[in-house]
């Protein structure tokens, strides 16, 4: 194995676990955000913290 294999692999091991949607206690338009992102030609992770935070419910 290369040294950045090595690297990657030993990242992975640091990095945290996706966050589930059954563990976001918060009701959230996923379909009126997306849509959204579409409009302004983004994806999702691209919006602004408070663009994403206003499709909370």
């Amino acid at each position: 194995m290369n040294g950045q294999m090595k690297r990657y692999r030993e990242y992975l091991k640091t990095m945290p676990e996706p966050i589930q949607l059954k563990d976001i206690r918060q009701d959230m338009d996923l379909r009126g955000l997306l849509d959204y992102a579409k409009r302004k030609g983004k994806k999702v992770i691209e919006l602004s913290e408070q663009e994403r935070m206003s499709f909370l419910r």
